[in-house]
């Protein structure tokens, strides 16, 4: 039995601190999940193009500066029945902004320091993904 292919994109979003680089991270709506934001790139889209809607739908964020590609996760799940293969692009996006907003899919939206996020944070490839980007960040003098 073979699977479908699904392709998504997402953003490590930061902001600068006083302390800091903080990193912003969603809660999935009653699982109890912290999450990178992301979602399904649309057609016509590239990575990049869904990667900057999908962070400003769920975040409400509309200031993101692209900062660089980090790279890319694969993983493979069941849904109603179906086998997928998920590629999930990711970008470092840095925002200004601190007011981000909580979207319908997600129960919150929490600004956390390096060390504080990558404990959050449910899934090991995403946490994999937030040591990139903080390893980007620390290059350029963040």
């Amino acid at each position: 039995m073979g699977y479908s292919m699904l392709a998504s994109a997402g953003g490590v979003v930061f902001r600068r601190s006083h302390g800091g680089p903080l990193f912003l991270l969603l809660e999935l709506r009653r699982r109890n999940v912290w999450c990178l934001p992301k979602g399904l790139i649309e057609e016509g889209e590239s990575p990049l193009e869904a990667a900057r809607r999908e962070v400003e739908e769920e975040t409400g964020l509309d200031d993101l500066k692209l900062i660089d590609e980090i790279g890319a996760i694969s993983y493979e799940f069941w849904m109603h029945g179906r086998h997928y293969r998920k590629t999930v692009y990711f970008f470092l996006f840095e925002t200004e902004r601190e007011d981000a907003k909580v979207s319908w899919e997600h129960d919150a939206c929490k600004w956390f320091s390096f060390d504080e996020g990558l404990n959050a944070l449910t899934y090991p490839k995403e946490k994999e993904i937030l040591k990139k980007g903080y390893e980007i960040i620390k290059n350029i003098g963040v």
